[in-house]
């Protein structure tokens, strides 16, 4: 999920995570990217925490559905970070590329527009995750 990476001033962590964004002409596609962190305060008195800058964020939802569903195309209906909690979530863009996302993953979906993703729980266990729109 993340790496560390050696710079002149200080260790930096490099958090991973995948975008589903939409191009000009509608089509969903996956891009991975990564979020700097570096060490700093978090809160006075205990030792330094790797954080990103701050993020403005509206609103956070949790939600869950059963083992198997399967949605039909669908966009985005904001661009909102997804954080899988428990579970499976496979997530197919317009090109066709499927991926596999599990507990611990974050996903940053923005196809707000266009035909969107799929969407599947995949295995025998819930998937429960949270979305924290920006």
């Amino acid at each position: 999920m993340g790496r560390r990476l050696q710079s002149s001033a200080a260790l930096q962590f490099r958090m991973g995570y995948t975008r589903v964004y939409s191009s000009p002409d509608g089509g969903s596609h996956f891009r991975d990217e990564a979020l700097e962190m570096t060490p700093g305060v978090y809160v006075p008195g205990i030792p330094l925490v790797d954080s990103a800058e701050p993020r403005a964020a509206t609103a956070v939802r949790f939600s869950r559905v059963g083992a198997g569903y399967d949605s039909d195309w669908h966009p985005a209906p904001r661009r909102q970070f997804v954080l899988i909690l428990s579970g499976v979530l496979e997530v197919t863009v317009e090109d066709g590329e499927a991926r596999r996302f599990g507990a611990g993953s974050v996903v940053f979906v923005e196809d707000t527009a266009g035909k969107g993703h799929q969407s599947r729980a995949l295995g025998a266990d819930d998937l429960v995750w949270a979305a924290v729109a920006v």
